[in-house]
Parts: C-alpha cells; structure tokens; sequence
C-alpha cells in the first residue's frame, strides 16, 4: 500500500504515520488490488481548544473512498476515520458478494 502523508498547522510526527500504517493495514482484507492511500492531518485552533481533523482518501479497485473525522485527540480522529472506511469497504464487498450469488 502507497501511503503519503500531508501535515496542516502541525509538525511531521513519525509516531503517527506509524499509527496510521498499522491501522491502514485492517483494510488489506476487503481489497483486492495495491491501492493508496493519502492521510491529511489538521490542527485547527478555536477558541479555548484546538481541534484535530483528519481525512483519509483511499483508491483502490478503481474507486475512491473518502473519511473525515475530528476530536480533541488526533488518535481518537485516525480511528474513527478508519472504522468509517472499513465500514465502507465491507458493505461494498457484500453488495458485490450478494451481485454475483444472483
């Protein structure tokens, strides 16, 4: 999987493209070909706290799925962002499992 990353008000951090690798790896069982993935990471500052988004872009099979999340944790924002994505990759492998069973 090619994964590149782009940080927004925020400093490079290995730690959490590391993260984001290890979680990334969970969608390897709903698809079929190489695919790739870009990672945004945001800090945005409003009022007292800062905010923490993050948006995942994956193409794979020819189609482009897309997450978006935030928190007051960017851990908290990266997993929920990639349970949003296995959600949709796995009910568009049954949708294509209940296609081909007719």
């Amino acid at each position: 999987m090619q994964t590149s990353y782009t940080f927004r008000n925020l400093i490079t951090s290995d730690a959490l493209k590391t993260h984001a690798v290890e979680k990334l790896r969970k969608l390897d069982k709903y698809l079929l070909k190489p695919i790739e993935a870009h990672v945004i990471f945001n800090v945005e500052r409003h009022e007292h706290k800062p905010q923490h988004f993050v948006e995942i872009t994956l193409t794979a099979n020819g189609i482009q799925h897309v997450s978006h999340e935030s928190s007051d944790d960017m851990y908290t924002s990266l997993n929920k962002a990639v349970s949003k994505l296995e959600a949709q990759l796995r009910r568009q492998k049954e949708i294509l499992k209940e296609h081909h069973k007719r």
